[in-house]
């Protein structure tokens, strides 16, 4: 450490310029231009005098703490309901807005609100302003205030610079039959620049589909720089396995149209449910979350669903030519290998029928524990419903990220699970990336992951959704788990201990939300940590929870501000594409620092019903101060690599593909 104070004493001596950029195999001088009188202007990585900055924690992780601002904020004043959060920074002043919804397919009254839907103006960490409809972002193609909005997701989808908006309506038989419904269907709306939205033109309805959208994900598949979408779609009619119609990738035109190019040669094509289908895992599944990122580490985004109904989860390995290799059984994605249905409620009401109790096929069975009167053998089909696509889970999302700090990218799969299933019943699990595609996924046991809960009695894991943040800034990811529906269910902390172990620390840590649905994670006031934005449900809750907590007046959203992460040293990147997109979505962010690397991808929409976080990428350092380089890997046609070693924590680091870095202080950048 003395090495390192003597350098940096040298480095602000001489005051020596930082943030120089270095591209693959390029020198680290800057660039310039010479003007008529002869004097040279820089034009990247403008000379810079920067002071260094360091914390001086001791080595995490450190004991979290939250604290619920949401009365600050005006929650309550504004109405503020909502099962799904998502965030964007809409108007472009560099602080993270916030829009929230309870789900709904039919419209608003904006006479009298029913309060369906927010869209939240962030001043600056101070309060919300309710922007909903002054934003022209539930404004009909006959300028009618009051568009349906089941969920709402955000992207610049013509790289202007602006969060464009894809506003959701679920459409399914049971929305198209309701007299509620008012031909509301999902749209794009392209920001005009300040924070004001105007309808891109066009439906993504098509004669031979449904818009059953139960999840989507932004990414660049092609590397053209210009956003793609790829839409999952649930059952038609629920519960049907036949009613599935086929999830499609959407590619991006740069003027918010979007073109299907499932065309039989993409190989993310699926079938309607056959045996043959099923057997080999390519028939149209009931989809309710989709992530893209990089799971192989060759630059370009892979595609992930996750399937209700315990069907199989899928994995597409992007091939870089356009087209997906569909690795889902072979990779262990699909689901887990407990296939043992012999605890299966249903199953075992199927047994104590008469005629199938004495059969070879009835001897796996262990027996109801649940009266079978009014469910007989109906709940269980032999030959369908112990078939491997029928015994993974009721799988909700996928979390992508670099949980153990070796590189490459895991997954945490998020699950809804009940105890009458059983213990084939998949449950959400931390899956590791040991050399994936020449090895498979590694699925880690509760005890292994330390991912773990106590079940007893009638118990039901609500999984719904989730979100991956190193909370503690000490440089080791965190999973907060969002669960909910069914009583006792609530929102879990799993913060990662120093031997890559996981805790569940939500109730000390005061961010322990009942029926949590939704939510986002979003530095919201700006400090250099992040903070957690929660929806509920209230769904199956009563006046009291099984655990005796009251029902809220209202499905009020919660702020929960941290009070810890501010604390510890970190880097804080505002990152934006050139010839990648100008969200730089699918940007590989890879910091050195005292010997070790810490690994982002730069990631969009995702998820069930719109999971969306913060923009500004936060990556915890701990005690380390130093910053050897930052590398980013963008998602543009050359694979372009980019580095800079003159770095300094603790800093806002503008970082534009075309411009270089830039260091702000975070007061500064931010005008707090």
């Amino acid at each position: 450490m003395k090495k390192f104070a003597i350098l940096f004493i040298l480095l602000a001596f001489f005051a020596i310029s930082c943030g120089d950029e270095k591209k693959e195999g390029e020198g680290n001088e800057n660039s310039a231009e010479v003007d008529e009188n002869g004097k040279g202007e820089v034009t990247e990585n403008e000379e810079e005098k920067i002071e260094p900055i360091c914390l001086t924690p001791k080595a995490g992780p450190y004991a979290l703490k939250f604290t619920d601002i949401s009365e600050k904020m005006g929650v309550k004043e504004l109405n503020a309901l909502g099962t799904q959060i998502t965030v964007a920074d809409i108007d472009g002043d560099r602080w993270p807005d916030v829009y929230t919804s309870l789900a709904s397919k039919t419209r608003e009254d904006q006479a009298e609100p029913k309060n369906l839907y927010k869209l939240l103006k962030n001043v600056k960490g101070k309060n919300f302003e309710d922007v909903t409809f002054s934003s022209g972002l539930f404004t009909d193609k006959a300028g009618t205030n009051g568009l349906a909005s089941t969920y709402v997701v955000f992207a610049d989808m013509n790289n202007d610079g602006f969060q464009d908006a894809f506003n959701v309506v679920y459409v399914d038989n049971d929305t198209l039959s309701s007299e509620q419904f008012q031909d509301d269907y999902s749209r794009v709306y392209l920001n005009n620049g300040d924070g004001t939205f105007k309808y891109a033109g066009g439906n993504f309805v098509y004669d031979e589909f449904f818009e059953a959208i139960a999840g989507v994900a932004f990414l660049d598949y092609d590397h053209d720089g210009v956003i793609d979408l790829f839409i999952g779609r649930q059952y038609n009619s629920y519960g049907s396995l036949t009613s599935c119609e086929p999830d499609t990738l959407m590619k991006g035109s740069g003027n918010g149209k979007f073109e299907n190019v499932v065309d039989g040669t993409s190989g993310l094509e699926t079938e309607k449910f056959n045996e043959n289908s099923a057997l080999e895992g390519k028939f149209n599944k009931p989809t309710w979350g989709v992530s893209a990122c990089d799971v192989d580490g060759d630059g370009f985004a892979d595609i992930l669903t996750s399937s209700y109904g315990r069907s199989y989860n899928a994995l597409y390995r992007n091939k870089g030519n356009g087209s997906f290799e569909d690795l889902s059984i072979s990779s262990g994605f699909a689901h887990d290998d407990n296939e043992n249905y012999g605890d299966d409620q249903f199953f075992a009401c199927y047994c104590e029928d008469e005629s199938n109790k004495e059969t070879d096929y009835c001897s796996l069975s262990k027996g109801a524990l649940i009266s079978c009167d009014g469910i007989g053998t109906s709940g269980w089909d032999p030959g369908f419903s112990d078939q491997p696509y029928r015994l993974g889970g009721n799988s909700a999302g996928t979390l992508c990220g670099d949980f153990d700090g070796d590189g490459d990218t895991d997954l945490f799969q998020i699950e809804l699970a009940h105890w009458h299933i059983g213990e084939s019943s998949d449950k959400s699990q931390l899956i590791l990336n040991d050399g994936f595609p020449e090895k498979p996924l590694k699925r880690l046991s509760e005890e292994e992951s330390g991912i773990a809960r106590k079940r007893s009695g009638s118990w039901n894991d609500g999984d719904l959704g989730g979100f991956a943040a190193d909370f503690d800034n000490d440089g080791k990811l965190d999973i907060y788990v969002l669960s909910s529906d069914y009583p006792g269910t609530k929102s879990m902390l799993f913060q990662q201990q120093a031997d890559g172990k996981f805790s569940d620390t939500a109730k000390d840590a005061e961010a322990q939300v009942a029926r949590a649905h939704g939510g986002a994670f979003a530095d919201i006031d700006r400090d250099g940590d992040y903070d957690i934005i929660v929806g509920t449900s209230f769904m199956r809750w009563s006046s009291t929870d099984s655990d005796g907590l009251k029902k809220p007046e209202k499905q009020w959203i919660k702020v929960l501000r941290n009070d810890t992460g501010q604390d510890a040293n970190k880097v804080i990147i505002d990152i934006s594409g050139k010839s990648a997109n100008r969200d730089a979505i699918g940007a590989k962010i890879i910091v050195k620092a005292g010997g070790k690397q810490f690994v982002r991808e730069v990631q969009g929409a995702y998820g069930l019903n719109g999971f969306q976080n913060d923009h500004l990428q936060i990556i915890g350092l701990g005690e380390i101060c130093e910053v050897e380089e930052i590398e980013i890997r963008w998602p543009d046609k050359e694979n372009s690599v980019t580095k800079y070693d003159k770095v300094f924590a603790n800093y806002v680091l503008e970082i534009n593909q075309e411009t270089g870095l830039k260091h702000h202080k975070i007061e500064e950048y931010f005008g707090k």
